[in-house]
C-alpha cells in the first residue's frame, strides 16, 4: 500500500468531519495574518469556485485578525470577537460567505504561528448551526488541536531535516570541487571532503562558532551573502560570481536551491524560507588537479617548457608570475605562449 504525503495524512482526518457536518464550511489555511497575503488554501463542503472567491475576498477578510489576536492553546470562537451580525453586514460575507451557506461564525484551531504567517483550521458555520451540533462540533476541535499542532510541528521538523542524512554526503563527494550545503542562513551542516579542507585551512573561507560560513575578505563575504539569499529568495540557481584577490588566484562561487529538487507541502512553505538548504560550489584554481608537464607536452606536441608554461597558466597563475616562476622573462613567456597557440591552432 503506498504511503501518503504527511500533510495529506494529516488532514486526511478533516473529512469524516466534513462528511458528518455537510453544512459547515472546513478549510486549511496558510497566510499572513496582517498583510492579508494567502499561501495556501485547501476546503471541504464548498461550491465550485469557492476557493477562488476566498482568494480574491481576502483583502476585506476580517477572520485572519482574529487568528493574531487569539491564544494559541485554545480553540477560537469568532463572535467573542466580532459579532455574527457585523459579519453579515462586512464586505465579505456579501462577496464570499453569502454564496456559501450564509456562514457567520467562525470556530478556528492555530496549527502554527510565526511571525505574521500563521497555520488554521476553520470551521466556518451558517446562522442555524446552533445548538447541540454547535456544542458538539467544538468538543471535537477542542479534542483534535493537541494532536494536529503536534502533527504540524513533526512536519515542519521532518522537512528541515529532510536533506540531513548520509545520502547527501554521497551525491556531494561527487562534485570535483569544495562543496558545502547551508541549511538556514550561511551556516554549513553538511561539506564535502574538498569542502572540509578548505575550511580547516581557513585562508580563503572558515567557520565561526555557530559553524556559519566566513571569509576574511569582506566583498567576498557580501557576495556569498547576496548569491546565498537571492538563491533562497527566487528558488533559482545564481549565476557564479567571482571572488577576486590580488594576493591569489581568484575563486568562482556559485549557489543553488536544493528545494527544486524537492517536493514540500505547500501549507508549509511559508515557514520554511530560513530552513531552505542551499548548495554552495567553491572553485578554486589552486586546488584543482594540474597534468603534469610530459602529459601536456604528449598532448599538445609542444616543448618541455612550453609544456610547463601551460601548467603555470592553467593553476590560475598570471603570466608575469609564471615567468616570475620559470625564471625567464615576461618577453620570452609571452613568445612562448604564441608559439603553443600557433602549435594547437588557437587564435588567441
Amino acid at each position: 500500500m503506498p504511503v501518503r504525503p504527511l500533510g495529506e495524512a494529516i488532514f486526511s482526518a478533516l473529512e469524516p468531519m466534513a462528511h458528518k457536518y455537510p453544512e459547515v464550511l472546513f478549510g486549511v489555511q496558510a497566510q499572513c495574518f496582517r498583510k492579508l497575503k494567502t499561501h495556501h488554501l485547501a476546503f471541504w463542503n464548498c461550491d465550485d469556485g469557492f476557493e477562488q472567491d476566498m482568494r480574491d475576498g481576502v483583502s476585506v477578510n476580517p477572520f485572519p485578525a482574529l487568528m493574531d489576536a487569539a491564544a494559541f492553546d485554545e480553540v477560537i470562537y469568532s463572535e467573542r470577537f466580532i459579532s455574527p451580525d457585523q459579519v453579515k453586514r462586512s464586505e465579505f460575507y456579501e462577496r464570499v460567505l453569502s454564496r456559501q451557506n450564509k456562514c457567520d461564525r467562525l470556530r478556528g484551531i492555530i496549527l502554527h504561528r510565526k511571525g505574521t504567517d500563521g497555520a488554521v483550521i476553520a470551521a466556518t458555520m451558517p446562522e442555524r448551526f446552533v445548538g447541540q451540533e454547535d456544542d458538539e462540533l467544538c468538543a471535537i476541535l477542542e479534542f483534535i488541536k493537541p494532536s494536529f499542532q503536534s502533527a504540524f510541528a513533526l512536519g515542519l521538523e521532518l522537512e528541515q531535516r529532510r536533506f540531513e542524512c548520509d545520502d547527501h554526503l554521497f551525491w556531494l563527494e561527487r562534485i570535483p570541487s569544495a562543496a558545502f550545503v547551508l541549511d538556514h542562513g550561511l551556516h554549513v551542516a553538511l561539506a564535502n571532503q574538498r569542502g572540509e579542507a578548505v575550511l580547516r585551512k581557513g585562508e580563503r573561507l572558515f567557520v565561526d562558532r555557530s559553524v556559519s560560513l566566513l571569509s576574511k575578505c569582506r566583498s567576498h563575504r557580501a557576495h556569498i551573502e547576496r548569491s546565498v539569499h537571492m538563491a533562497r529568495a527566487i528558488q533559482m540557481p545564481q549565476i557564479p560570481c567571482v571572488l577576486q584577490s590580488e594576493e591569489r588566484a581568484s575563486m568562482i562561487f556559485a549557489a543553488v536551491p536544493l528545494e527544486t529538487l524537492m517536493v514540500t507541502q505547500s501549507y508549509l512553505d511559508c515557514f520554511l524560507s530560513e530552513f531552505q538548504p542551499v548548495l554552495c560550489i567553491l572553485i578554486d584554481p589552486a586546488d584543482l588537479p594540474v597534468a603534469d608537464v610530459q602529459m601536456l607536452q604528449s598532448y599538445l606536441s609542444i616543448s618541455p617548457r612550453e609544456a610547463e608554461l601551460v601548467q603555470c597558466l592553467v593553476s590560475g597563475l598570471s603570466m608575469r608570475e609564471t615567468a616570475d616562476k620559470m625564471q625567464i622573462s615576461y618577453n620570452t613567456a609571452r613568445n612562448h605562449l604564441a608559439r603553443i597557440t600557433e602549435k594547437v591552432g588557437f587564435v588567441s
